[in-house]
C-alpha cells in the first residue's frame, strides 16, 4: 500500500519530523510513501500554510537522507504540493524544475482571496452562493490541469462540504475535468482527509470517482496527514470504495514519470 500525501513540520501547520512519518508508515505496513509539503506561496509569504523558499533545499536533502537510511524497509518518494495560482505559472515552473521531485500534487485552495480550505476561510461559506462557487472551482481545476505543471490532481472536490452542496448535478463538470486529466496524462487522488474535513466522503465525491474510472483516469492514494498518527488513516475505507471495480489503475511515480499498475497488484495490509 502507498500513501503519497504526507505533510510535516516543514510547514507551519504540520506536526512532526519526517522521520516520525516514516516510522508510522513502517508500523502500518505501508510499502511506499511520498512526502508532499507545500511549495512556497508565490503571491505572498505564508509560513503557516507553506514552506519558506529558503527551506526547499533543506526539505529535499533531508528526505533524500531518509530515502538512503530506510532503503531496505520502505520506498520513500520526494514529492511536493503546489497551489495553482493564475499568473504565477512561470514562477511555479521555475521552483519545480530546481529539484528532481518524484511527483507534484496540484491543488486549488483559493477562489480569489478566499482560502476555502483554511480554518480562517470557513465562515465565508455562509456568504457565497453555491450556484456561482461550484462552476468557478471546477474552472480553476481545469486551468490547473491545462498548465501541464502538475502530475496529480490533489483532494478533488475540496470545495464541497456537508453544509455546502451544489444546487444540481455536477456530472458535466466532472466529465470535463476527467477528460482533461486523462488527456494530460495526470492522475486523480483519492484523499481520505475528506472524512476529517466536513466533506463526509473520501475526495473525490463518489460520482466524480466513477466518472474518472470510466474515462480511464488512474488514481493514487493519500491520507493528507499533517501529523504522524494520520499516516494511512482510513485506507480501509478506500478499499471499500474500490471493492468490486475492475477498471482501477494505481499510479506510482518516480522522477515525474508515471507507472500504472492494476489495483489487484497493490498490496493491502
Amino acid at each position: 500500500m502507498l500513501d503519497y500525501h504526507l505533510h510535516t513540520n516543514f510547514c507551519g501547520h504540520g506536526k512532526g519530523d519526517p522521520s516520525e512519518y516514516v516510522r508510522a508508515a513502517i508500523d502500518r505496513g505501508l510499502d511506499e510513501i511520498g512526502f508532499s509539503c507545500h511549495l512556497p506561496m508565490l503571491n505572498k509569504p505564508d509560513p503557516y500554510h507553506a514552506m519558506p523558499r529558503y527551506m526547499l533545499p533543506v526539505y529535499f536533502e533531508s528526505l533524500r537522507a531518509l530515502q538512503k537510511e530506510h532503503s531496505g524497509s520502505i520506498r520513500i518518494k520526494i514529492g511536493i504540493e503546489a497551489d495553482y495560482l493564475e499568473g504565477y505559472e512561470d514562477m511555479i515552473s521555475y521552483l519545480l524544475s530546481a529539484f528532481p521531485f518524484d511527483y507534484v500534487l496540484g491543488s486549488v485552495h483559493f477562489l480569489d482571496q478566499w482560502h476555502f480550505t483554511s480554518r480562517a476561510g470557513r465562515d465565508q461559506y455562509s456568504e457565497v452562493d453555491p450556484v456561482e462557487v461550484f462552476p468557478r472551482y471546477y474552472e480553476e481545476v481545469r486551468k490547473l490541469i491545462r498548465t501541464g505543471l502538475f502530475d496529480i490532481l490533489s483532494h478533488p472536490d475540496a470545495i464541497r462540504k456537508e453544509f455546502f452542496q451544489p444546487a444540481g448535478s455536477l456530472d458535466d463538470e466532472y466529465k470535463q475535468v476527467a477528460e482533461l486529466i486523462r488527456d494530460e496524462g495526470m492522475c486523480i487522488e483519492m484523499n481520505t482527509a475528506g472524512l476529517r474535513r466536513e466533506a463526509g466522503f473520501i475526495y473525490p465525491h463518489p460520482d466524480f470517482l466513477n466518472i474518472c474510472l470510466d474515462k480511464g483516469v488512474p488514481i493514487t492514494i493519500g491520507s493528507d496527514a499533517h501529523r504522524p498518527e494520520d499516516v494511512g488513516r482510513d485506507f480501509d475505507r478506500v478499499m471499500e470504495r474500490l471493492r468490486g471495480k475492475d477498471n482501477v489503475n494505481i499510479a506510482l511515480y518516480s522522477r515525474r514519470k508515471m507507472e500504472k499498475i492494476p489495483l489487484s497488484e497493490l498490496a493491502w495490509s
